[in-house]
């Protein structure tokens, strides 16, 4: 046992007596590793000034309990304030997840239609990860991929690609994603408006929700564009927060004829149903005047009874499909070219003289993204880094 030795003043010698030493406090690093945060100068004061008593006034029983308590406070984890609380809510980014949804079929299969699909949002929102780790998902989505023109509709795009099991017409070119609306019907999901001006107004919210809420954010966006935004040390701080709150995914597309063949089908997937030829007969579509001074009646005009003719007998783009919430997205397709004519050089045969033959890429896509579940087999994975 370590003594240490003083000599005694006023005696014949030097005689050396061992008295026990007073106990050391506990290392800053010893204590990160046993999870106990040291005590602060403070908590520490605090605690020694209980332990003598409290003042004058205390009594011996109020002193040894306001003593426990003190010690109790200055011996409590880091983690017990909300910044630092585990995570219990996960905030889905629902355009991102759409989005990339309809990316991934192009990557695995060539599938260049583009627009947001639903199923990449059910996806995510369905996956057991959330429950394993004990979090609760909840899915932020612009309004007009849920009720909108149907250029911006999740699973719209235009008449000819629509996925008719999943929209639904409303009447006056405004239609509506009838998954995307249930799982906002029952709090799943949260819709935002995106003013003029003001596309990111989801993000934000996005943002804002989880870091009040002190959630998770599933994205594979990073939100540099936000980060640089925020004046001052806000930028880095919100950059830190999401290094440490925001995970990646991917979605891990299967072979649809490897589904055919472990549900004993034909080898050859089935053309599914889309477009509008599935969908009902349109309703009668009444004339209206635009602000512009114009009307939905196009070149057929209006019948007797004032309704626009034609829009009994079928679906037309100039009546049911008017307007678009995002313009620079219609006709586009996943690729370089973006879905435009390009020429393609090809030698001719024994090595002779090259011929051009033009090649359109907008010919039509078999329609993987209109599949059923059970006929496309889809993952939803993390990410395992940032």
């Amino acid at each position: 046992m370590l003594a240490r030795w003083h000599a005694v003043a006023g005696s014949a010698g030097s005689s050396r007596h061992a008295s026990p030493q007073s106990p050391r406090p506990m290392p800053v690093a010893a204590a990160k590793r046993r999870g106990i945060a040291p005590p602060s100068a403070a908590a520490s004061s605090e605690a020694a000034h209980l332990a003598r008593g409290g003042g004058d006034d205390a009594s011996p029983s109020d002193a040894g309990a306001a003593a426990a308590a003190a010690a109790a406070a200055a011996a409590r984890p880091r983690n017990a304030d909300a910044s630092n609380a585990p995570c219990s809510v996960v905030v889905l980014d629902g355009a991102n997840l759409a989005w990339t949804y309809s990316a991934s079929l192009f990557a695995k299969l060539g599938c260049r239609t583009r627009l947001p699909l639903s199923r990449g949002v059910v996806l995510a929102m369905e996956s057991e990860v959330w429950r394993e780790r004990g979090m609760e998902p909840v899915a932020f989505m612009p309004a007009s991929y849920v009720e909108g023109p149907l250029h911006g509709l999740a699973d719209g795009g235009d008449l000819d690609t629509l996925v008719p099991g999943n929209v639904q017409y409303l009447g006056g070119s405004r239609w509506r994603n009838t998954v995307l609306w249930e799982m906002a019907t029952r709090g799943a999901l949260r819709t935002v408006d995106r003013p003029p001006g003001a596309r990111d107004s989801d993000d934000k919210s996005i943002i804002a929700y989880a870091r009040e809420a002190n959630g998770m954010i599933c994205s594979n966006d990073r939100y540099e564009d936000h980060c640089a935004g925020v004046p001052g040390a806000g930028g880095k701080d919100l950059r830190r927060w999401l290094r440490r709150n925001r995970r990646g995914y991917e979605f891990r597309v299967g072979s649809p004829i490897d589904a055919c063949f472990a549900a004993g089908r034909s080898p050859s997937p089935e053309v599914p149903p889309v477009g509008c030829a599935h969908l009902p007969p349109p309703p009668p579509e009444p004339e209206r005047v635009g602000d512009d001074g114009g009307t939905n009646a196009g070149r057929g005009g209006t019948n007797v009874d004032g309704f626009v003719e034609g829009s009994r007998r079928g679906w037309r783009a100039d009546v049911h499909a008017v307007g678009s919430s995002r313009p620079w997205g219609i006709g586009q397709r996943w690729g370089r070219d973006g879905g435009r004519r390009k020429k393609r050089r090809r030698r001719g045969v024994g090595g002779g003289a090259r011929r051009e033959r033009s090649v359109s890429d907008s010919e039509p896509d078999f329609p993987f993204w209109a599949m059923p579940d059970d006929h496309l087999p889809v993952e939803f994975a993390l990410k395992k880094s940032l």
